[in-house]
């Protein structure tokens, strides 16, 4: 049986997409900082699984090198060969009054960034000469500067560009790197936001395409929905005097 770690897998996109690889019959191994909605996570998967055993939580911060070092050693050790990582756990504050807070640019860099540095430097190690595969799960928002999401946005260019060049780097290694970079999803996450999100899909539908893309496709970046992630690149071509009109016009950014 293969196994999946998932971090952040206690709710949203994380815990969607260990509903679908548990009941395609892989071994999961779900990780998150809170024990309380870990647990309760790993109750709900049972229910859907009669094998109750291919379920396994184990608490995990990643913005702890020793941490994440510590639970990539536990599986390999106990459950299984690490056969997918899905770096998915990540902090979100949106920065709805445009105040540059330092501390909230300190924790998602801890997390958003250094965390999946420190995920990939103990997976390295562990996966070389398996031809195993770490998806590190970015946003659109990655893809250019957003009003209101300045913290956020460059964790995520961080783990857009990081992806890309262990794309290179990793080959060598015979490890697989993927990027994978949804549109709205409902999540805890995006039910902060204080406006409309366009093609709103849910966190179901997420961990469906995410199971699908990484177990019958080989595509570096995997996108959905296709509408608003080509809009979101799109822009990426657009001088910056439009640009900024057009935020202009969306917001009076």
């Amino acid at each position: 049986m293969k196994t999946i770690w998932i971090t952040g897998g206690s709710s949203g996109i994380g815990f969607a997409t260990a509903k679908e690889f548990i009941t395609n019959n892989w071994n999961v191994v779900i990780s998150s900082s809170n024990k309380i909605k870990l647990e309760s996570a790993k109750k709900k998967l049972e229910l859907n699984n009669n094998n109750k055993n291919s379920v396994h939580a184990i608490v995990c911060d990643i913005s702890s090198k020793n941490n994440v070092d510590e639970t990539i050693n536990s599986i390999e050790k106990n459950i299984g060969k690490i056969d997918i990582a899905l770096l998915n756990a990540s902090a979100y504050s949106p920065n709805k009054n445009q105040i540059f807070d330092i501390s909230n640019y300190e924790l998602l860099v801890d997390v958003n960034i250094k965390g999946t540095l420190y995920c990939v430097n103990k997976l390295k190690d562990v996966m070389k000469n398996r031809n195993n595969t770490i998806a590190i799960i970015s946003s659109p928002l990655g893809y250019r500067g957003w009003p209101t999401a300045g913290a956020y946005g460059i964790s995520k260019a961080a783990q857009l560009s990081l992806s890309e060049s262990l794309y290179f780097d990793f080959k060598k290694l015979n490890i697989n790197v993927r990027v994978i970079c949804p549109g709205f999803i409902d999540t805890e996450a995006t039910k902060k936001n204080s406006f409309k999100m366009p093609f709103l899909k849910s966190a179901e539908y997420a961990g469906k395409k995410i199971f699908d893309r990484l177990t019958k496709g080989t595509e570096f970046e995997i996108i959905f929905p296709y509408l608003i992630v080509y809009f979101f690149k799109f822009t990426r071509i657009l001088p910056y005097k439009i640009y900024f009109y057009i935020w202009k016009k969306l917001g009076n950014f």
